[in-house]
C-alpha cells in the first residue's frame, strides 16, 4: 500500500471523530435520524476545519445501507466503502476553482435528471463554490431551488461573502469555527502516540499556533517535522524548521521591557538575529506574549490563555511586574511597531529601536489617585517626580503594604513643608519703608510673583495696605498668601497687608460671588477626575504634575 500522509490517514470517518465542531455534527446526526436532510447544504469556515470531511461523512450517512441508531454511518457496507475510496458512481466531487464555467454547470444539470445507480441519493460536493463565475451561479439557481428528490448538493467554501445572496438563500448553512490550540494539541498527541513518535507537548503548542486554527495545517507541519529525519517532535526541531525563535529569548525581551532594561532587551534581539531566526516571526511572538500578559493582568483568571502549564505559570508571575494599563500600553505600542518591522527592509534596526523606546516608558499611575495627590500637595511644589516614575505594583489598592523601595521617594515630601514653617529668619531682614520696597524683595526670590505684585492695584494707608488680586495673581500666590501677609507685618513694624478680589465691571466682587466661583472651580476639578483625557495625556509620556497645577 502506498504511503499516506498524516492528514489523509487520520481524516475522520465518523461525525464523532470531527474535532471542535460539535454544534454542526449534532445537528447533522439529528437530521439523519429524522430523515430531514436538506437538498442544499453549505459548509463555511477557514481552511482545514473539516468542511469536505463533513460533506463526505454526511453523504455516507444518508446512503449507508446499515446506518447506526445515532445517525453515524457504519463504514463497512458497500456504499460506505465505495464513498471512502472515492469510486462511488453516485457521488461527484467537483472543484469549483477549475470547473467554474456555465458549461460545467450545464453538465451537472443534464446529469441530475438520472436516478442514482446503487445509492439512495446522488450527491454533488462542490468545493470552493465561491470560485464559480457569476453566470455559472445564475445557471445553477433554478437547480438549487428545486433539485430532484434523489439529489443532494453539498457546497463548501472559505469565502461565503463572495456567494450571491440568491444562492445563499437556497442553502441550509453551517458555519465551522476555528479550532482552539488545546483541541489541536490533543488530537496531535493522539496521532503521534498511535504512530509511536516521541514528542514534547510544548512543541505541539508551537505547531498548533503556527497552524492558526487549522487542523490540517498543524498535521502538515507534523509531517514536515517527521520528514526532517528524526522520529521525534521537539522544540529545537520545530524552531529549526519553522524559523521561530527560542522561547527563552522572547521571554527575555518581554522581561527586559517590564524591568525597563534596554540593554537586556537589545541583547536578546541580537541573540535572535545572530541565530539566523526571522525577526518578523520574533516580533510576532513578542506580540503574542504581550497579549497573554494583558489577559493575565486584566482578567480574574487565565483560562483564556491557551498554553502549556509551564508557560501559564511564567505568564502569571511576569504579569505581576507591571500594572494592567502598563501591559495594555506596551501591547498597543508593539502592535504598531510589529507592522513596521514586518514591512521594512531594516527589521533589525527597527526592532532594536522599538525595544529601546518601549523600555523607556514611564510607569502608568491611577489618574484618580494622581489628582488626589496633586490636590493635597504642599504649596511650594507637587509630589517629587520620582514618585510618578516609581515601579507600579500589581495591586495598587494596598498602599499601606507597599515595599520600602517604592515608598522611599515619597519620604522627602514633608521637607518643603518644614522649610516653609522655618521661615522666621524674617526678623534678621532689614525693615522696609513701604509696599514698593517690600515688593522689590521678591524680585530676586520669585520674579514671576514680584511682577504680578508690581502690576496689582494697591491702596496704601497709614497702617493698612490693600492689594487687589487678579485671577492670575491669585493663582501665583496660592497658599503663600498668609506667609506674605505675616512677613509684611514683620518688616513694616506691624502694618497690615490685606488681599482682596480685583474690582471688575465697576464694582467689587461680593462674598457670595466669590463663593460661587470657588464652587464652580471645585466642580470643574471633579469633572477632570472623571474624564479620561488626562490619562490619555499620561500615556503619551507627559508629566501630569507639570500640567495639573491649579488647586
Amino acid at each position: 500500500m502506498s504511503y499516506q500522509v498524516i492528514a489523509r490517514k487520520w481524516r475522520p470517518k465518523r461525525f464523532d471523530e470531527v474535532i471542535g465542531q460539535g454544534h454542526v455534527t449534532n445537528a447533522l446526526k439529528y437530521a439523519i435520524r429524522e430523515g430531514r436532510i436538506a437538498p442544499v447544504i453549505l459548509f463555511t469556515g477557514i481552511r482545514g476545519t473539516g468542511k469536505t470531511t463533513l460533506a463526505r461523512i454526511l453523504v455516507k450517512a444518508f446512503n449507508c445501507l446499515s446506518p447506526l441508531p445515532d445517525g453515524e454511518p457504519c463504514n463497512v457496507c458497500e456504499n460506505c466503502t465505495e464513498i471512502m475510496a472515492g469510486r462511488s458512481p453516485d457521488v461527484f466531487e467537483i472543484d469549483g476553482a477549475s470547473n467554474n464555467s456555465v458549461d460545467d454547470v450545464r453538465t451537472i444539470r443534464e446529469n441530475i435528471a438520472y436516478s442514482p445507480v446503487k445509492s439512495k441519493r446522488k450527491a454533488y460536493i462542490i468545493d470552493e463554490v465561491h470560485m464559480l463565475s457569476k453566470s455559472a451561479f445564475n445557471a445553477l439557481l433554478k437547480t438549487l431551488e428545486e433539485p430532484p428528490s434523489h439529489t443532494a448538493f453539498i457546497l463548501a467554501t472559505t469565502d461565503p461573502q463572495k456567494i450571491p445572496t440568491t444562492v445563499l438563500s437556497r442553502c441550509q448553512r453551517y458555519d465551522l469555527k476555528r479550532l482552539g490550540l488545546t483541541d489541536i494539541v490533543t488530537q496531535l498527541e493522539k496521532i503521534l502516540t498511535a504512530e509511536g513518535i516521541a514528542f514534547e507537548r510544548d512543541a505541539l503548542y508551537l505547531l498548533a499556533r503556527e497552524g492558526e486554527g487549522s487542523m490540517r495545517d498543524a498535521q502538515t507541519l507534523v509531517e514536515q517535522m517527521l520528514a526532517f529525519g528524526e522520529r521525534q517532535v521537539t522544540c529545537p526541531v520545530v524552531s529549526l524548521i519553522l524559523g521561530t525563535s527560542d522561547r527563552k529569548l522572547i521571554r527575555d525581551i518581554v522581561t527586559a521591557l517590564a524591568a525597563r532594561d534596554a540593554n537586556g532587551a537589545v541583547a536578546a534581539v541580537r541573540g535572535i538575529y545572530e541565530s539566523g531566526k526571522a525577526l518578523e516571526k520574533a516580533s510576532r511572538d513578542v506580540l503574542l506574549t504581550l497579549h497573554q500578559l494583558v489577559l493575565a493582568s486584566s482578567l480574574a483568571d487565565d483560562h483564556f490563555i491557551e498554553a502549556p502549564e509551564e508557560e501559564k505559570k511564567w505568564v502569571r508571575e511576569t504579569a505581576k511586574k507591571l500594572s494592567a494599563p502598563d501591559w495594555l500600553r506596551l501591547f498597543d505600542y508593539w502592535n504598531g511597531e510589529h507592522d513596521a518591522i514586518v514591512r521594512s527592509d531594516y527589521s533589525l534596526m527597527l526592532f532594536e529601536v522599538a525595544v529601546v523606546i518601549a523600555a523607556s516608558f514611564p510607569a502608568m499611575a491611577d489618574i484618580r489617585e494622581l489628582i488626589d495627590r496633586v490636590d493635597g500637595a504642599p504649596a511650594a511644589g507637587l509630589a517629587p517626580k520620582a514618585e510618578l516614575h516609581a515601579a507600579p505594583k500589581s495591586d495598587p489598592k494596598p498602599v499601606v503594604e507597599k515595599p520600602q523601595p517604592v515608598t522611599a521617594p515619597v519620604i522627602p515630601m514633608p521637607a518643603p513643608v518644614e522649610k516653609k514653617k522655618e521661615t522666621p529668619p524674617v526678623k534678621e531682614e532689614p525693615p522696609v519703608a513701604g509696599w514698593r520696597e517690600f515688593v522689590e524683595r521678591f524680585a530676586g526670590e520669585d520674579p514671576m510673583l514680584a511682577s504680578g505684585l508690581k502690576a496689582a492695584k494697591c491702596v496704601e494707608e497709614e497702617r493698612l495696605v490693600t492689594v487687589q488680586m487678579s485671577t492670575a495673581l491669585e493663582a501665583a500666590i496660592g497658599p503663600k498668601r498668609g506667609a506674605i501677609e505675616r512677613r509684611y507685618a514683620a518688616l513694616t513694624g506691624g502694618k497690615q497687608l490685606r488681599f482682596e478680589a480685583e474690582v471688575t465691571g465697576g464694582r467689587a466682587v461680593t462674598e457670595q460671588e466669590a463663593k460661587e466661583e470657588a464652587d464652580k472651580i471645585a466642580k470643574m476639578k471633579e469633572e477632570i477626575r472623571k474624564d479620561g483625557t488626562l490619562q490619555d495625556i499620561e500615556q503619551l509620556g507627559f508629566d501630569l504634575k507639570k500640567i495639573v497645577k491649579t488647586k
